[in-house]
């Protein structure tokens, strides 16, 4: 047996996705140098070379990412028909769940199909413990039945070069306004966002202030990784000429891990519905205010405090409202928060006025959770 850990990714052109990876390979280099780390896409079925790798190694580590849905196995993870072709332990480590309500109550009877529950099953047998990145996901998987896990948090929110260090006190020259994904389904996100943009361009107007995509804008750079949801990069296009309208600059940073963080170490102030880049944010220690379009964003408030603000009061995930939506494509199953941009400005406004505590209280927090990232990592085979 070699002395290497098989990490199962998702990076495609997500740049949150390439910072997970990034940000676990840095802590198993910290952590655990004894072990080299081979990283296959989580996408892709083993052949038998691949097979053999994994079984050569001391475990299959499914690694980040909201892979804990419904078809977790064999949607996110292909890996192998039958699992017991694997004969190593499988661990995962930063997964989370995807709900889109994404309340507390939904994660008492959170559903998964009969693969998942197999895997799931493997890991908890595995003799080692796993991790989670939320305790809505911890919460999910404890009401299955499996309690080998832990609450590490995403591998994404630990910069080694932060942990325990001074907060200093922001000075607000440059603003970023990270874009969701829900305005391409629902119009009243749709309209919300751009309400968002536009005020916060307003209250910046003396500020370096522009829109931040996650995903590409490039055509053959997204088509090569999503070549079935083209309608998804034209109304991605659609809402960078909105923004060319109305003057605002916005900037691409998908495809590396690198593009994200060399891009939000310039940044003062991160407004907005990506989850990545409040992670990145609060990593270092910087100021950050995460808009929920679902249960993911929710989730991190429990995690490590900061602020967390609702973009949405509910979403209907009811057959009918299903049924609906597939006969009518103007069905809009969310329901916006009309009162979101004002409590946006007035946090703001706040944070300055208490000399932005939150962020301290998240540096606690962060700190608080590496302990036991590296109690996970130290106990891996």
């Amino acid at each position: 047996m070699k002395n290497q850990y098989v990490v199962l990714t998702g990076g495609k052109n997500n740049a949150g996705d390439f910072l997970i990876k990034y940000r676990a390979k840095e802590l198993f280099k910290k952590l655990r140098e004894d072990r080299k780390i081979i990283d296959f896409n989580a996408w892709e079925k083993f052949d038998d070379k691949r097979l053999k790798i994994v079984n050569e190694s001391r475990a299959l580590i499914l690694m980040g990412g909201p892979a804990l849905q419904k078809s977790m196995r064999p949607t996110i993870y292909k890996m192998t028909e039958n699992l017991n072709d694997i004969k190593v332990p499988i661990i995962m480590m930063g997964i989370g769940w995807k709900s889109i309500n994404g309340e507390w109550k939904n994660s008492y009877e959170y559903p998964l199909n009969q693969q998942s529950i197999e895997l799931l099953e493997k890991i908890n047998s595995s003799g080692y413990l796993s991790s989670v990145r939320d305790y809505h996901t911890l919460n999910s998987i404890a009401f299955k039945g499996y309690t080998n896990f832990l609450m590490t948090g995403c591998p994404a929110y630990y910069d080694l070069e932060s942990i325990n260090m001074e907060v200093l006190t922001p000075n607000i020259q440059k603003v970023a306004f990270s874009l969701g994904v829900s305005f391409m389904e629902s119009k009243s996100m749709k309209k919300l966002m751009k309400e968002n943009i536009l005020k916060c361009k307003e209250q910046f107007f003396d500020k370096d202030f522009e829109v931040v995509f996650h995903h590409s804008l490039n055509r053959e750079d997204f088509l090569s990784t999503y070549n079935k949801k083209s309608q998804h990069l034209e109304k991605h296009n659609k809402f960078a000429e909105w923004l060319e309208f109305h003057n605002i600059n916005y900037i691409d940073i998908s495809g590396s891990a690198e593009n994200l963080i060399n891009y939000y170490k310039t940044v003062d102030l991160h407004i907005g519905y990506r989850v990545h880049a409040h992670i990145f944010m609060n990593s270092i220690s910087k100021f950050s205010i995460l808009i929920s379009e679902d249960g993911r964003a929710k989730a991190t408030k429990d995690v490590i405090g900061g602020i967390v603000l609702n973009g949405y009061d509910s979403f209907d995930e009811s057959f009918f409202g299903k049924i609906i939506n597939r006969l009518y494509k103007n069905f809009d199953r969310y329901h916006s928060n009309k009162y979101l941009t004002e409590e946006l400005l007035n946090s703001i406004e706040y944070e300055h006025k208490v000399n932005y505590l939150r962020i301290q209280n998240s540096r606690d927090q962060i700190d608080n959770n590496f302990n036991i990232m590296k109690k996970f990592i130290q106990q891996l085979p």
